[in-house]
């Protein structure tokens, strides 16, 4: 009898003790569990915030590259000079806010330096430290109506919960219409008394049957066309009137010119050429007023070969 009792005792113990460590494991496995699951929430709230910080760096690049154009615009209009390094002085200007170590008035607390700085104290307000380093900083164009502005950074991202850490190799672009800006060729050489904009010209056949309408039209409002001949947009802030694939160029009206008392030259309309000190054989077009010359390079592009007097 006394032997069925310790059997029934041991039994019951197992028994027991099979239900506790199953409840503890149970528990422990929902303890896990539930730890996992507020891990995992936390690496997706991280993830979202990377997304967003990135989007967000775009804008910067974006409103950062704008401004600084308009400050190079406005360093020549002050100054009545080019710019030396448009790469250099584009990287200074763009993440400190100078030109020539001179302050850009309208740089202040919207460079990208500044733009990160804020997106990192945002970081803060959800636990997230964030931290950027940027290694290289370019502006070019890609076709002749555009400028490409990219920043290559690493961005360093470490969840105060020491859940999880990033650390990201990026290059944040954007691009940047150059429509509406000032030509730096025409505000340094009428000594800041003229100034053009940059408009692309819609007009394809200059000269129909001899008639030089749409010719003048485009001449008198200083429109642009593309053409491989002439410098680019980046290349008229340094003053270079060489030739680029992503060359824009402009008919000078100097009707303008004669009006603002500026002195007129002899030479070709054509922005590229009438700015420099090139050589060229240059022609009177037919129903053209008398300042109106073409050099022989430019004859066909405006279709004004069968014009010349």
């Amino acid at each position: 009898m006394q032997s069925k009792k310790s059997i029934f005792y041991t039994g019951a113990a197992i028994v027991l003790t099979i239900v506790i460590m199953a409840s503890y494991s149970a528990y422990s496995t929902y303890r896990l569990n539930d730890k996992m699951d507020v891990v995992s929430g936390r690496i997706d709230t991280v993830n979202f915030f990377i997304k967003d910080v990135e989007k967000d760096l775009g804008k910067g690049v974006y409103i950062a590259g704008f401004r600084t154009l308009i400050g190079f615009n406005q360093y020549i209009s002050t100054n009545g000079t080019f710019i030396d390094d448009v790469n250099a002085r584009f990287k200074e200007s763009f993440l400190n806010g100078t030109i020539n170590r001179q302050p850009v008035a309208l740089m202040k607390g919207t460079t990208f330096t500044d733009w990160a700085n804020r997106i990192s104290a945002e970081s803060n307000k959800v636990d997230i430290s964030l931290n950027f380093t940027i290694s290289g900083v370019r502006i070019n164009h890609t076709d002749p109506w555009n400028i490409d502005i990219g920043v290559n950074m690493t961005l360093t991202i470490q969840d105060k919960k020491n859940t999880s850490s990033w650390i990201r190799n990026r290059e944040v672009s954007s691009r940047i219409s150059i429509t509406g800006f000032e030509d730096p060729l025409y505000v340094v050489n009428s000594g800041g008394r003229v100034t053009n904009t940059i408009v692309q010209s819609n007009i394809t056949n200059f000269v129909v049957n001899a008639d030089t309408s749409n010719l003048m039209m485009h001449a008198n409002n200083s429109w642009y066309k593309a053409n491989n001949a002439s410098p680019s947009f980046l290349m008229r802030f340094q003053g270079d009137t060489g030739n680029s694939t992503f060359g824009i160029e402009s008919l000078v009206n100097l009707a303008e010119f004669q009006a603002q008392n500026v002195n007129i030259k002899d030479r070709s309309i054509v922005d590229s050429v009438y700015f420099s000190t090139k050589q060229t054989t240059n022609y009177r077009i037919n129903q053209t007023p008398e300042w109106f010359k073409l050099d022989q390079g430019h004859l066909a592009f405006y279709q004004a070969q069968n014009s010349t007097i």
